[in-house]
């Protein structure tokens, strides 16, 4: 289980191997940094110490499977330099790719640095104000139908207005000959759009919610809602986790923006023309409360 999870590394890291391994005049190292020697080369502790930095605990059979693959990585690039494997056009741009991702993210994290703990008073704020997402949480039983965009007109419209039940939905559909498909879920309040969330909270069983999705329309029609409480003490670290996630992301947007307005880019060719978020795309944006607070019971 271990060497599946593992494994990858050798070829995850043998392409950006080339960044440091191409070209680089051989460095002295001390006896005790060198755990093997493959042919010329030597694999040292400080390469070792860069995986296991990516392992929870390490257990001497781990260290030593983790060296064996360092071992393993470094006849790979051995055997690409025998190849000459570096010079071919494929190859160059992979490692060229991996540099700039390195370079990117070593800049983003420089940028952005540590995001800051939060205030109770932030915390207690974001709770009290999400009570449908909290203290008057609930899990929700939903009969779904989806239908072409087109047939939701407002002669059925009207119709839906007067359906209480499932059953009453699937007979005014096959009465208005419109193909529709049908469907139960189960949702918890963190699994549904943080905007629409008050929405589903006011629902009565028999009310019914559109969804747009694609050329489709989605009717969500309340079978049952069960009351499920998160008592603040409970929800105050998920929600922490929450609100960094979300600033983090904002600050990220903001700097960015600022980096683009002080440089002068030049589009040669453009596929499509930039637009401001949507209403639809600010809706799944709020979907991201479902990573941030999926530990509610």
């Amino acid at each position: 289980m271990l060497k599946t999870t593992i494994k990858p590394l050798v070829l995850t890291i043998a392409a950006v191997a080339f960044l440091a391994g191409c070209g680089d005049k051989e460095e002295k190292k001390s006896p005790s940094q060198v755990l093997a020697k493959v042919n010329k080369a030597e694999i040292t502790v400080h390469q070792l110490n860069a995986l296991l930095g990516q392992v929870q605990s390490a257990t001497p059979a781990i260290k030593q499977q983790m060296l064996d693959q360092l071992v393993d990585q470094e006849l790979l690039v051995q055997k690409a330099a025998e190849l000459k494997l570096d010079r071919e056009p494929s190859v160059l741009q992979s490692i060229e790719a991996a540099k700039r991702q390195i370079l990117a993210q070593a800049a983003a994290e420089r940028v952005l640095g540590k995001p800051e703990e939060l205030k109770p008073a932030d915390i207690e704020r974001f709770y009290n104000d999400n009570p449908a997402l909290f203290a008057e949480r609930k899990n929700y039983d939903f009969a779904v139908f989806s239908l072409e965009k087109k047939s939701y007109d407002d002669v059925l419209i009207k119709q839906l207005d007067k359906a209480a039940s499932a059953q009453q939905v699937k007979t005014i559909l096959n009465t208005a000959e419109i193909k529709f498909d049908e469907n139960e879920v189960k949702r918890t309040a963190e699994q549904l759009p943080l905007s629409l969330l008050p929405k589903f909270a006011a629902m009565k069983v028999g009310d019914i919610i559109t969804m747009p999705e694609a050329d489709k329309v989605v009717l969500l029609l309340l079978k049952e809602s069960v009351s499920v409480p998160v008592a603040k003490e409970n929800a105050s670290p998920l929600i922490q986790r929450y609100l960094q996630n979300d600033k983090v992301q904002t600050d990220a947007k903001a700097k960015i923006k600022a980096l683009r307005d002080a440089a002068k880019i030049e589009y040669t060719q453009k596929f499509a023309e930039s637009k401001p978020a949507s209403a639809a795309s600010s809706v799944a944006a709020d979907d991201g409360i479902k990573a941030g607070l999926k530990g509610l019971k």
